[in-house]
């Protein structure tokens, strides 16, 4: 019992001591607080500043060595082109940029990690003749180009939901004997991880939604009456008669659909009604594709030949904004975005040309 008592004297004692130097501190923080709004000199205990000063002088001889570390694998990366794991580890820590894209960075970090999963998939499956450095280009390219698709979501009201990445991911999953095998061949053959993969997924649904969003796209359906291109004039003439016939049955009230079902001879639409879904240029056929999308929605065109015979189009919708094809779309954001790569590799012939 007394030793109890001891305790719990002892115990207050040391709370009032306690209170005394932080009543007394906070006399002297305010004390010192007052000086400063007066503009008076802050005359601190020697004991502060000798701390301070030695605090400051171990701060900046580590802000110096950092500085030092970072120079010296900032000239590994950028002039001799070192991705071993030390460097890849220091990457991982220090932001180095390897490319900007309308402003946006594109880290080291992400251009190791993504030749990483490729690398190693090229490790594990034994390819031979593999040119590593145009690899590397490529992936550059590719997270250049994520960052420009990127840069370009907000402008055409394009986002990635967590719900798509999610459902996209089951997808896998359902296709792919289920979850544990996904992960077992995401670690086996590429070194990814789950959340690794995720965000892989992700940049391919913005690439795909932006691919459906920004170019102009037409959903049309049309009537084919065949002819060679190298076929005789008469027979030329016969299939081109043929095609005026349909469309003075269309032009008399006959359902486009209705027709196409009757009379066309394209075997992958005619079942359809002549639906051709939605497509942008450079998907179809030149001439086709011009008169398609210079048609009016809800026009039927006049008869137009092509290499595949006589048409009779009917276009039912357009959507939208960019008249050109996604690939070239993403082309001139190459050319006229603010592109900067740091990390200087060695391009393909394809690329060159490009």
């Amino acid at each position: 019992m007394n030793k109890i008592k001891l305790f719990f004297v002892r115990f207050w004692s040391f709370v009032k001591r306690l209170g005394f130097y932080l009543k007394l501190g906070y006399i002297r923080a305010a004390a010192l607080f007052v000086k400063a709004r007066r503009g008076d000199a802050l005359e601190l205990h020697p004991l502060v500043g000798k701390t301070a000063n030695i605090a400051f002088k171990i701060i900046f001889g580590l802000a110096i060595f950092v500085f030092a570390i970072g120079a010296a694998f900032a000239i590994g990366i950028y002039g001799y082109k070192q991705d071993d794991k030390v460097t890849q580890i220091v990457a991982g820590i220090i932001p180095y940029p390897v490319a900007f894209a309308q402003g946006r960075i594109v880290t080291a970090d992400s251009f190791f990690a993504n030749y990483r999963y490729i690398n190693n998939f090229y490790q594990k499956t034994q390819q031979s003749d593999v040119d590593y450095d145009a690899i590397k280009a490529q992936v550059l390219q590719q997270l250049i180009d994520n960052e420009l698709l990127k840069s370009q979501a907000k402008k055409y009201s394009v986002s990635v939901k967590r719900s798509d990445i999610e459902t996209a991911y089951s997808e896998v999953v359902s296709q792919n004997g289920g979850e544990e095998e996904v992960k077992k061949v995401l670690a086996d053959l590429y070194g990814l991880n789950v959340k690794e993969f995720k965000k892989l997924i992700a940049d391919q649904i913005l690439e795909q939604k932006l691919a459906e969003s920004v170019p102009i796209q037409v959903r049309a359906r049309h009537i084919l009456i065949r002819v060679d291109k190298d076929a005789a004039q008469d027979k030329v003439d016969e299939t081109k008669a043929r095609t005026d016939k349909v469309l003075e049955e269309i032009k008399g009230g006959l359902n486009f659909n209705e027709a196409a079902t009757k009379y066309s001879e394209d075997t992958g639409s005619n079942q359809n009604g002549g639906d051709l879904d939605f497509f942008t240029r450079g998907q179809l056929e030149e001439n086709f594709e011009k008169i398609a999308f210079e048609t009016e929605v809800g026009k039927v065109s006049d008869p137009f030949r092509t290499e595949f015979g006589w048409h009779i189009l009917l276009v039912e919708e357009k959507k939208g904004q960019v008249d050109m094809s996604f690939s070239d779309w993403l082309d001139s954001l190459r050319k006229n975005g603010t592109v900067l790569e740091i990390l200087r590799l060695p391009k393909d012939e394809k690329q060159q040309s490009e």
